[in-house]
């Protein structure tokens, strides 16, 4: 598998490849970015194109193109490996030593796919799909977007589904894994979707991973109007956004995504013109969906009913966003009741609104001086409450700072008495937390050392990743006591031969993050960074002899003066004066030795 994975990563530039995550900026020999995997205001994130490697010393992950790839999809190695090979153009060999559980995993996306098939099929070719199409073309779809968004219809039914796959040789435990088949006492299996409008749920990379079903017009509407998949291996409906796998690019060429509440929304903006829409199907806004949602924009544009239920919606959501640090902005419906309505009486006017968005902040500003009076104390005091709220949830303090001053002026009252009431909320907050904060990853090793020999052969080891000449000249090393410390480092192994690429050797993650964050720290040393890349092998070679000089006096002087003065203390105080004594000559004996001679 090495060779396939080498062939990979030289067809691929892992500049235009992360390119499609993050907005990379050139910076001297590497491209820089916001680090997409944790929030930072300054980058951090650093992308090598020569070494085909990424490093972000804010966090500490880094590696290959393979490590992204895991990293921002959620992908096993087995699932990246796939991913790559097919946008390089590469044939994979049979993948052998396969999981069980991974099996099981591309099982579900068979059957879902087999699934959605079966669906679409039903609604273009079935007499009850008919109706469902009169439905859909009422709502104002076309046929193009019904076919774009794989919409489908169940028949109504207790078994077609089910008795499809069961002939494609599928198991009935295999379809209620995923969600599909529900155990009965008369009938064995049977359908969970049953005379639906079907809304095939994907993931990043387009695969199908659950439903959202609507009930049929004329159809039993004592029954829910809309019923999802449940959580299954491979849906989880606080990570999913309906139609993330079509809005995704448009999302990060606009630095914004438009967040609606219902399916239909989303396939009307997309028609519409408005690409970058997606909705968060059938739960509230989550942390993990914004955490997909911050990879490709740092704006937050909501979109949602004008009912009170979509309002209150709306400020939650502005909330859960400003906490996870986007700008959040907030479309204002002149008319109709959703986007969906709204794009079938007038696309224009629907664009014009999704331009037209307010600051949040502003918007919930309005509407709280339109439910309360601001020349009353009891008015004040419900209109600052509730802006307190959101301001609450900011975490930039510029921009907290803005509207506290914003509010204090409309309700004509001191800054002070509004930061008091925002204080007071986040308090409230603090003590009401329910999400675990989440702490950015460790680095492999520290960043401090106690002492600089340690520095020093780090910064060796890092030197090392630059190029063969220098690998060639530090494994030249007589010295065994300088070779021996070099050899304790855990990266010093994949070194040792000068010939080979020693990043392709490292497969442990830990590892290939500590050797990108080597290498990019080498490649910043500024006497390094500005030279040109034809000379700045030779220019590594230089700093690295430089380092292995001050390396072996470190291990022949001051590091044994260090370990002799530990131990002179240690017999000092157990009061073996004979120990003591000979170890007060060791030391004099080493320190002589270290001064200069006079000439």
């Amino acid at each position: 598998m090495g060779t396939t994975t080498e062939d990979i990563k030289a067809r691929l530039n892992i500049v235009e490849l992360i390119g499609q995550y993050a907005r990379l900026q050139k910076s001297g020999a590497h491209w820089k970015a916001n680090c997409p995997f944790h929030q930072e205001k300054t980058p951090s994130f650093m992308v090598n194109e020569e070494k085909q490697m990424w490093h972000c010393f804010g966090c500490g992950k880094g590696g290959d193109a393979f490590a992204f790839i895991m990293e921002i999809e959620g992908l096993e190695f087995k699932e990246a490996l796939r991913l790559l090979a097919e946008r390089a153009g590469v044939e994979l060999p049979q993948y052998r030593g396969e999981k069980e559980t991974d099996g099981k995993k591309d099982r579900s996306y068979e059957i879902l796919e087999l699934s959605t098939k079966f669906y679409e099929k039903q609604l273009w070719e079935s007499a009850g799909g008919k109706k469902i199409l009169e439905y859909l073309h009422g709502r104002g779809l076309s046929d193009e977007s019904i076919q774009e968004f794989r919409l489908g219809f169940a028949p109504e039914g207790w078994q077609h589904l089910s008795q499809f796959l069961l002939s494609r040789g599928y198991e009935a435990t295999e379809l209620e894994t995923v969600g599909l088949a529900l155990p009965g006492k008369d009938r064995g299996f049977y359908d969970r979707f049953r005379d639906r409008v079907m809304f095939p749920i994907m993931d990043l990379l387009g695969r199908v991973i659950g439903y959202s079903a609507r009930v049929a017009p004329g159809g039993d509407e004592t029954q829910a109007k809309y019923i999802n998949t449940p959580e299954t291996p491979v849906y989880h409906k606080s990570r999913a956004l309906y139609g993330i796998q079509l809005a995704k690019q448009a999302m990060k060429a606009a630095d914004i995504a438009v967040l609606v509440e219902g399916n239909m929304d989303v396939v009307a903006l997309h028609q519409a013109g408005v690409k970058n829409a997606v909705a968060v199907s059938g739960t509230a806004l989550t942390h993990d969906q914004l955490g997909i949602i911050k990879r490709y924009a740092k704006t937050a544009r909501l979109f949602f009913d004008m009912d009170a239920a979509g309002q209150a919606a709306a400020k939650k959501s502005a909330e859960i966003s400003f906490e996870n640090e986007l700008a959040v902005e907030v479309v204002a419906l002149p008319f109709g009741k959703d986007a969906a309505d709204m794009g079938k009486d007038d696309p224009d006017k629907l664009r014009a609104a999704v331009a037209e968005a307010k600051p949040a902040m502003e918007y919930f500003l309005s509407v709280f001086l339109k439910e309360a009076d601001a020349k009353t104390p009891a008015g004040k005091r419900v209109i600052a409450e509730r802006a307190a709220e959101l301001l609450a949830s900011m975490k930039n303090d510029i921009e907290r700072g803005h509207w506290v001053k914003e509010l204090a002026g409309v309700l004509d009252t001191e800054e002070r008495v509004v930061r008091g009431v925002v204080e007071k909320v986040l308090q409230e907050k603090k003590r009401g937390t329910t999400f675990a904060e989440r702490s950015p990853a460790k680095p492999f090793l520290p960043k401090t050392f106690d002492r600089r020999s340690e520095v020093l052969r780090e910064g060796i080891v890092g030197l090392m990743f630059v190029g063969k000449g220098v690998r060639e000249i530090i494994l030249e090393e007589k010295d065994p006591e300088v070779n021996t410390f070099l050899s304790l480092h855990p990266l010093y192994f994949f070194l040792q031969n000068a010939s080979a690429d020693p990043i392709a050797l490292i497969e442990d993650k830990t590892l290939q993050q500590e050797a990108s964050r080597l290498l990019f720290q080498a490649l910043d040393i500024p006497s390094l960074s500005e030279v040109e890349e034809e000379v700045r092998e030779e220019k590594a070679k230089t700093i690295a002899l430089e380092y292995r000089r001050e390396l072996r006096t470190e291990l022949t002087g001051k590091d044994k003066m260090r370990t002799l003065g530990v131990e002179i203390e240690q017999a000092r105080k157990s009061g073996d004066k004979a120990r003591e004594k000979e170890l007060l000559q060791a030391f004099a004996a080493l320190t002589s030795k270290s001064l200069p001679t006079e000439k």
